[in-house]
């Protein structure tokens, strides 16, 4: 992660600078002292209250998009989380394994490439800046 907005604590499109992704980073911690000894899937899972089958492909499908902008009341995950919060705490989940383990489950990455698809949709990521993120992410997840 060369990138300086990796590690940028105050940039709101980082992984770490809004308050979501620091607060997912220092959750992950804790989750992965209570369980050493599993998969960070297995943290994704409890994020999600054990839905981690519904958190897909077709959240970021243009169609799907446009119903949770028109009622994000109803977006996957709405009683606890708007769309931003919640993929932004997947994110940072997984970039805190990386930072603190040195790699990300291969289990956990479809997931993660979940929400990075999403936000980097053109209805949710309209500035170059925030794709130009998202992007190098991706490169990050990928490589992991």
């Amino acid at each position: 992660m060369p990138e300086e907005f990796f590690w940028d604590c105050v940039d709101e499109d980082a992984p770490f600078g809004s308050d979501e992704g620091w607060d997912a980073y220092y959750e992950w911690r804790s989750w992965r002292a209570e369980n050493p000894a599993s998969e960070i899937k297995e943290c994704l899972a409890w994020i999600v209250s054990d839905r981690l089958e519904e958190y897909n492909e077709s959240l970021y499908s243009d169609e799907q998009i446009e119903k949770d902008i028109e009622s994000p009341d109803d977006a996957f995950m709405s009683e606890g989380f708007d769309i931003f919060t919640l993929d932004t705490t997947i994110i940072a989940t997984g970039l805190g394994q990386l930072m603190d383990e040195g790699k990300i489950d291969e289990s956990a990455k479809p997931y993660l490439l979940v929400a990075v698809s999403r936000q980097a949709h053109p209805r949710l990521s309209e500035r170059d800046e925030r794709r130009t993120i998202l992007e190098a992410v991706k490169r990050v997840i990928n490589e992991a």
